[in-house]
C-alpha cells in the first residue's frame, strides 16, 4: 500500500468524525431549543398576576423624624398600624382561602 493511501484514510476518518460530531451537536442544539420552548410555555401557564400593591399611607412622608415625636403618640400610631396590618393580613388570608375554595378558620371570623 503506498504511503499516500494512509493520508487519504486518515483524512476520510477525520472528516467522518467531524461530520458525526456536527450531527450530534445539531441534534443536541435542537433538543435544547425544544426544552427552552417548553420551559417558556410552562412559565407562561404557571405565571400569576400579583395583587395590586397597596398605596403608602398619606402621612408617611409628611412626618418628621420619630425622635422628635411624643412617645405616647408614637406608641399609639405603632399600635394602630400594627392592628391595621393584622386586619389586612386576615382579609388577604380570607380572600385567598375563598378563591381556593378552602374552609374558613374560626379565628378569621370577626367577633368570635
Amino acid at each position: 500500500m503506498p504511503w499516500w493511501s494512509w493520508i487519504v484514510i486518515w483524512v476520510a476518518l477525520i472528516a467522518v468524525a467531524l461530520l458525526f460530531y456536527a450531527l450530534i451537536g445539531y441534534r443536541i442544539f435542537r433538543q435544547f431549543m425544544a426544552v427552552l420552548s417548553e420551559v417558556q410555555s410552562a412559565g407562561s401557564r404557571l405565571s400569576f398576576t400579583p395583587a395590586a400593591v397597596p398605596a403608602a399611607p398619606e402621612d408617611a412622608g409628611t412626618r418628621g423624624p420619630a425622635i422628635f415625636e411624643d412617645p405616647e403618640a408614637a406608641r399609639r400610631r405603632y399600635e394602630d398600624g400594627k392592628a391595621a396590618r393584622k386586619d389586612a393580613r386576615r382579609e388577604r388570608r380570607v380572600e385567598r382561602r375563598r378563591l381556593r375554595g378552602q374552609p374558613r378558620a374560626w379565628r378569621d371570623i370577626p367577633g368570635l
